[in-house]
């Protein structure tokens, strides 16, 4: 991953793959592209430059209408938007025209200032892909609702992972942060009604109360949050009235240990990926840590649910590999690697019902899913940007990929305003062309994907996170099952 310093006008960045005498060195040609995923692209500050824009479709007062229609979404916030009380899912009242526009502008600046580790990889890897199109749109998922008022925050443009699988998410304001918990309200007699409980606030914590939140995972008795500072905090969400701090645990001293990626192995283990280099096993019960040292730094790790012993990692490297926890890493040479990859990945996931499917998303724009018998090349790949209504947009970096709980479907997010779902069923019928697609346009950050049950077993939910100021929330939307009984209205 890419490490940014920043201070006024001062800035540093890494752009170097790091490790063997195989591994190759970049030059820093473009420090300056970092910004505008992390902060340019922010809706107010990406309106307020486009005044200085001479290629800009909006005009001067184009813009203006648009931020008093924000002005006005503003003054009347509430806590969540239903898809029938506006015509945007974030809540904004466009005026007629514009939000196309709009779109337009945020894809034309975005071809010229995406970030990559590696020149000239968008063009190589869109050149690869199996799939260029798409024959139409559809939902999957139905929008269900927006949730304004839970302001999520980034702090690293390539780290995603602040939205998992029971609702929890990052919250930093100022020098401290939050992690904060969207669930049902059991208590309440409205139906669906959600109800917000703080896990976790870091002005309560001993050693991380400054502490900047990289990566979250969690279990059912578990939740953990990996720092900036090499650290991981522990905590007990098996008691949803309760939760018990069970305290801050360090990975890493290495001054580039950033905590990048953390999965929880049958709550008994914690696999956490750091920036220096290294996978650690951590034993919950006795905090042993069982060190593996790569070649090079691992971004984002995955597990097989069939053989826990196995890890599908992806970082800062060409190719994506299997990691086998029982067999020391000797030689990395014989690691078995998945190799198409144009730059460096910050996604991966295992399929829950498949153990020979395995999904990446990379900084060269692509979605790739992996046959595990075969690693010369993908078994299917497209554009992170398949299924925008204009076909020569060019795909943004991908930065999360998830299968769907039940494996059924696949998802993606672009490093902006995009997020992406195909059945993995349409992906066999062997054209270049997609059979569905459903492509879901917002305002913001992708902060991180989540699938999660409801309905007890038969429907799911997808959790969008999205960093925007003020555009920023949680997106939800429900995919109800075939298999479900039919609802009832009873009137007496």
């Amino acid at each position: 991953m890419t490490v940014q310093l920043t201070q006024e006008n001062f800035e540093v960045t890494t752009d170097t793959v790091r490790g063997s005498d195989t591994l190759v060195s970049f030059s820093n040609h473009h420090h300056q592209d970092t910004e505008y995923e992390l902060d340019q692209s922010e809706s107010l500050t990406f309106l307020y430059n486009l005044l200085y824009d001479e290629q800009s479709q909006l005009t001067k007062s184009d813009i203006l209408n648009i931020l008093h229609s924000l002005k006005q979404r503003e003054d009347s916030l509430p806590f969540s938007y239903m898809g029938a009380n506006t015509n945007d899912i974030q809540g904004v009242d466009w005026p007629p025209g514009l939000k196309e526009k709009f779109y337009s502008d945020r894809r034309r600046i975005g071809s010229d200032k995406w970030f990559h580790n590696i020149p000239g990889s968008l063009d190589r890897a869109v050149n690869k892909v199996s799939i260029l199109s798409s024959r139409s749109h559809t939902e999957f998922f139905k929008y269900h609702k927006f949730y304004s008022k839970l302001k999520l925050h980034i702090t690293h443009f390539q780290l995603r992972n602040l939205t998992t699988n029971n609702f929890e998410s990052t919250d930093s304001i100022h020098s401290y942060f939050k992690i904060n918990r969207l669930s049902p309200d059991e208590q309440s007699n409205v139906r669906n009604s959600m109800q917000l409980d703080c896990v976790m606030d870091s002005r309560s914590l001993l050693r991380n109360s400054n502490s900047r939140i990289s990566t979250l995972a969690c279990s059912d008795k578990y939740l953990v949050s990996g720092t900036f500072e090499g650290d991981y905090i522990l905590t007990d969400i098996s008691d949803p009235q309760h939760f018990l701090h069970l305290g801050e645990h360090n990975l890493t001293r290495n001054y580039d240990g950033i905590t990048n990626s953390i999965v929880i192995n049958d709550n008994k283990q914690l696999i956490a990926s750091s920036n220096d280099k290294s996978i650690r096993l951590v034993d919950l019960s006795t905090n042993h840590k069982t060190e593996i040292v790569l070649p090079f730094a691992g971004n984002c790790l995955a597990m097989n649910r069939f053989n826990p012993n196995e890890i599908f990692v992806s970082g800062d490297y060409l190719s994506s590999f299997i990691l086998d926890k029982r067999i020391p890493l000797t030689k990395f040479e014989q690691v078995v690697q998945y190799k198409g990859q144009e730059d460096y990945s910050f996604s991966c996931d295992w399929s829950p019902t498949n153990e020979n499917l395995l999904l990446s998303g990379n900084q060269d724009g692509n979605v790739r899913i992996w046959d595990k018998r075969f690693n010369e090349e993908p078994l299917f790949s497209w554009k992170g940007s398949l299924g925008l209504s204009s076909g020569d947009v060019v795909p943004g970096p991908v930065r999360n990929t998830k299968f769907s709980h039940k494996g059924q479907f696949v998802c993606w997010g672009e490093s902006l305003d995009h997020v992406g779902i195909v059945n993995i069923d349409d992906l066999h019928s062997n054209t270049q062309q997609m059979d569905r697609i459903q492509s879901i346009d917002f305002i913001g950050k992708c902060t991180g994907l989540s699938f999660c049950e409801t309905e007890n077993g038969y429907g799911e939910q997808l959790i969008i996170g999205v960093n925007d100021c003020p555009l920023g929330g949680i997106l939800s939307y429900s995919l109800e099952s075939s298999e479900k009984c039919l609802d009832f209205d009873l009137r007496f």
